[in-house]
């Protein structure tokens, strides 16, 4: 495409003779080569970084899928229990496949991808270890900053692990996928017990980044200090920290691009964040962004304890996609700067977070027009009676 952009140009200048002509077409050129040069530098940059095989192995092991290459954990593939988590993992992720991951990458191929610019960090709070619905919405995003409060533990050494003792690892974590297989969710009660026993997030993030087509390089345990710059640590030492993250380098294993995955475990109600001023400098620092909200149980309607939260997903994001458990509607109703797009169907909060949550204007905006949702995700699992909206600052989304 350069070259053609080029070569009509250099045409041009032959026939006009014009020095204005001559100038545009070699400060094309010099364009053209800055940005190969660019390209360039970010594949060699894609090429060196080095790969902890031993981590991915792991994650593989873990996900359900084959070894890549002969290690010390092949040999443990042929054991009953992992072939039994595998066929039991294979038919969950192909039924999930098939009634919503294939719709949600149609649906942000051909409408979502027109409104959102994935040129941007996304921000995705309370999100527990969901990377999976975050990568299939926004794809080609290059870094993802995710928090909630759901813990970040070691992963003991499964070739140390009896037999016995990594079978009920597989089979505890097989229980803690079964909320995100049937309902795209994790529901905190069940989780509280599950991670328990998995020992926190990572072998979940371990299985959603490998299932989606990844291979892991890079595991980093981060803390942040009071200016919002990330410190590695030892992973025995992250509980000695206020902040508690972690930092995922992923590379698609097709296309060869690279990921960076931030997790943090942390507080971010009034309180929490009060006490990590670093940490809300950490994401403000990445503004603007993109924000996806998920399943929030409706947290940012609070005020009092949630305030601080809102009012920096707000003032700080690009786009907000969300469905009602996010910001509330009024905070974007008749405010200019604001476009609004709804999906779905609007229907009143399931009957666990019912009180005085339902929405009289979001209602009355869905009915004036809202587009097709072609997959279901959230709450209302069992109706399918789902919705989302899709808000956008006029101003920086005309410069699209």
């Amino acid at each position: 495409m350069y070259f053609v952009f080029i070569a009509a140009l250099i045409i041009s200048a032959c026939t006009g003779k014009k020095d204005g002509q001559s100038k545009l077409v070699a400060d094309s050129v010099r364009r053209v080569d800055s940005l190969a040069k660019i390209d360039s530098a970010n594949r060699a940059a894609e090429l060196i970084i080095p790969k902890d095989t031993a981590l991915d192995n792991t994650a593989r092991f873990i996900a359900g899928l084959p070894q890549l290459s002969p290690n010390s954990l092949s040999a443990l593939q042929k054991d009953k229990y992992w072939i039994d988590f595998q066929t039991s993992m294979d038919a969950n992720w192909k039924k999930m496949l098939d009634t919503r991951l294939v719709k949600m990458e149609k649906w942000e191929q051909e409408v979502f991808s027109r409104s959102v610019n994935d040129s941007l960090k996304l921000f995705y709070p309370f999100s527990g270890p969901d990377f999976l619905h975050a990568n299939y919405l926004y794809p080609r995003t290059k870094e993802y900053v995710m928090a909630a409060l759901e813990p970040i533990r070691e992963v003991p050494s499964l070739e140390k692990l009896s037999e016995k003792d990594r079978d009920r690892f597989l089979d505890s974590l097989g229980r803690s996928l079964r909320d995100i297989f049937n309902k795209s969710y994790f529901i905190t009660n069940h989780m509280q017990k599950d991670l328990w026993q998995i020992k926190g997030v990572l072998p979940l993030f371990y299985f959603f980044m490998e299932r989606s087509g990844y291979e892991l390089l890079q595991q980093k345990f981060i803390t942040v200090d009071a200016d919002g710059n990330e410190q590695e640590v030892e992973i025995k030492k992250l509980n000695q920290n206020k902040t508690q993250g972690v930092k995922f380098t992923l590379r698609n294993l097709e296309t060869k691009k690279l990921k960076t995955v931030y997790y943090f475990s942390t507080d971010i109600s009034n309180g929490g964040m009060e006490k990590r001023p670093g940490l809300t400098k950490f994401f403000q620092a990445r503004a603007p962004f993109n924000t996806f909200v998920k399943s929030a149980s409706y947290c940012m309607h609070d005020g009092k304890q949630f305030s601080s939260i809102r009012s920096l997903v707000v003032d700080n994001t690009v786009t907000l996609f969300q469905d009602d458990t996010g910001v509330p509607y009024r905070f974007f109703e008749k405010k200019p700067e604001w476009h609004g797009t709804f999906f779905g169907e609007y229907v009143a909060p399931v009957e666990d977070f019912s009180r005085g949550l339902y929405q009289p204007e979001l209602d009355s905006a869905f009915k004036r027009g809202s587009q097709p949702l072609p997959f279901s995700l959230g709450y209302h699992w069992s109706t399918r009676k789902q919705h989302y909206m899709l808000f956008g600052k006029e101003n920086l989304r005309a410069n699209k």
